[in-house]
């Protein structure tokens, strides 16, 4: 009798034992997401480079956002145009991108992101000046147009630098469509005249991001180029009278390329 209880108590006890155990880890799996946490490459045992990986975006969450961009430029202020003598020019450029994106994994996220551009230059008048009498040029009344509308999907890599999880950077690789319109206006035969263009375009952004609170995020891109397919159509009274097709891959620093963004982190 007493082997039997004793069977029974040690029975109980392992029992017992094994649901505490099962319990801790379910616990341990259930334990909020602290960010900042130092990701732990899988490499991790062999030598490697880089920056240490700070938590700064956990798997699973969706961000809302804007970006918006504003250049303007004006020969009263400028100093690109010293080979212009007496020119009264002005042009100014507007970006505005509304995006949606989504954290698959630990700092790793993929978006979709849609932008209306607009652009305008004026020069009044103006004297072109290549260091000679006989290139000498008079431009005036000659006004520019550029609206445009890209549709783009992105990559988004982010490296955590605090173990806060409130500074990072960031880089995106970025594949994009734009359909443009560009008109150029300087006498009354090109009032009717204009350029369509379609461009496919895969392109490299990097920048760096700030939490100015826990589930608001500010953050600067910049664009340092990529490679594009352009198809260029011109028309002129609603008839195509030219087309162009063409490659281009250019890498640098894109002053015109600059955006500001705000999140905000569900």
């Amino acid at each position: 009798m007493k082997r039997k209880v004793l069977s029974i108590i040690l029975i109980w006890l392992c029992v017992l034992g094994a649901t505490q155990s099962f319990a801790q880890k379910r616990k341990n799996v259930r334990e909020p997401i602290r960010l900042g946490t130092e990701i732990v490459a899988k490499d991790s045992l062999k030598q490697r480079r880089g920056l240490s990986q700070y938590l700064i975006i956990p798997k699973g969450e969706v961000q809302l956002g804007m970006q918006i961009s504003h250049v303007s430029l004006s020969s009263s202020n400028s100093e690109y145009m010293l080979l212009l003598n007496s020119i009264d020019a002005n042009g100014a450029i507007t970006k505005i991108a509304p995006f949606v994106a989504y954290s698959y994994r630990d700092n790793r996220s993929v978006g979709l992101r849609f932008q209306y551009s607009t652009a305008s230059g004026n020069i009044e008048q103006g004297d072109l000046d290549f260091l000679s009498d006989d290139l000498n040029f008079h431009v005036e009344d000659l006004h520019a147009n550029l609206t445009s509308y890209q549709v783009a999907t992105y990559h988004r890599s982010y490296i955590g630098l605090d173990n806060k999880g409130r500074i990072g950077l960031f880089s995106d690789l970025m594949l994009g469509y734009t359909n443009s319109k560009t008109a150029f206006v300087y006498n009354s035969q090109t009032k009717d005249a204009y350029a369509k263009t379609s461009q496919v375009k895969l392109s490299l952004h990097p920048g760096i991001v700030v939490f100015a609170m826990n589930n608001i995020s500010m953050h600067v891109s910049m664009g340092i180029g990529g490679v594009s397919y352009n198809n260029t159509k011109y028309v002129k009274g609603g008839e195509v009278v030219g087309t162009r097709n063409f490659s281009k891959a250019n890498f640098k620093l894109d002053i015109l390329d600059i955006s500001m963004g705000l999140a905000i982190h569900l």
